[in-house]
């Protein structure tokens, strides 16, 4: 499972048009679409976070850049790309 931090999600359950709750969570992989999955998380870094519960073993997590990640919505297709990025000094 690849590692990312939780992208927050807002939702507008029982609150005013206005007002908007964050829900932690992430995005997985499943029948070649992405799906937001809520998560609990624990002991936290400057570039990582412990997931203690929501996602299950085997799960696929859909890392990003942050402005990628705020963008995708649940339901997306999803191309799995595993390639290493080059760095920009290996041209």
């Amino acid at each position: 499972m690849h590692a990312a931090a939780p992208a927050p999600k807002e939702t507008s359950k029982g609150k005013d048009k206005d007002q908007k709750e964050d829900v932690q969570g992430v995005f997985v992989i499943r029948n070649k679409k992405a799906e937001f999955v809520p998560v609990t998380t624990g002991i936290t870094g400057t570039s990582d976070i412990e997931v203690v519960d929501g996602v299950k073993e085997g799960d696929e997590v859909i890392t990003g850049s942050y402005k990628i990640l705020r963008t995708l919505r649940s339901g997306s297709s999803v191309k799995v790309d595993n390639s290493v990025p080059k760095k920009e000094d290996e041209t």
